[in-house]
């Protein structure tokens, strides 16, 4: 199915030519919303495999190496024109615009977290409620513990000084138990890596291992 082929969205228009997309179509921009798309026309959508990935990633580095901010879209994500494209970025404007500020000057920091079992959470008081306020509780409970990924308290000290924003997904499947997503200053990753080795120790029984830094594409799923 042909379309239009979205990459990202940007801070700004690239300086110079957008160069040439991974399906070897001429790359070009969509300007609606005050937001700047870069986007290709291909006759299909790319097909996922690592080489595809790598050669989108290294595309976009490319670019985002110019400006303030990028917010990679989904991998495969097609539109049928123009039209339609500036339609959906004129609905979520100001979601959209709201993403790109969080991500400008950043970069991503991915981090694992391994071990046998998760750490144990209190269990909720729920006083003498009846059940459903009991369930909602639980449920509750269960969500906070999820965001805080309470495995990584003896680390969160050194990294609040510089991280801006986080996504985490819980496994819970041993040996992996979290990935954790870290949005940093751009040229900060050696500085988290420090933290993190600092912090080995402390987070013994549980283990952590890190990669990046990456464009922000755990932050830039709005853009799909």
């Amino acid at each position: 199915m042909s379309g239009v082929y979205l990459y990202a969205l940007l801070s700004a228009p690239p300086a110079g030519p957008a160069g040439i997309g991974i399906c070897a179509e001429p790359l070009r921009t969509v300007v609606a919303g005050g937001l700047v798309a870069l986007v290709g026309d291909v006759t299909a959508p790319p097909a996922p495999s690592a080489a595809t990935l790598r050669a989108q990633d290294a595309l976009l580095r490319r670019v985002a190496a110019g400006l303030d901010a990028i917010l990679p879209a989904r991998f495969g994500t097609l539109v049928a024109d123009d039209t339609a494209l500036a339609d959906a970025l004129e609905r979520r404007r100001l979601e959209l615009a709201g993403a790109l500020d969080r991500v400008a000057g950043c970069e991503q920091m991915t981090l694992r977290v391994w071990g046998e079992t998760r750490a144990v959470r209190a269990p909720a008081q729920t006083g003498g409620e009846g059940p459903g306020t009991r369930y909602l509780a639980a449920r509750r409970d269960a969500h906070e513990h999820a965001a805080r990924v309470a495995e990584l308290a003896p680390l969160r000290p050194g990294l609040d000084g510089f991280v801006r924003g986080e996504r985490v997904e819980r496994h819970d499947r041993p040996p992996l138990l979290a990935t954790v997503q870290h949005l940093v200053p751009r040229g900060a990753g050696a500085r988290y890596v420090q933290v993190v080795d600092a912090a080995r120790e402390a987070l013994v029984p549980w283990r952590v291992s890190v990669t990046g830094p990456w464009l922000p594409y755990a932050f830039g799923e709005e853009a799909a």
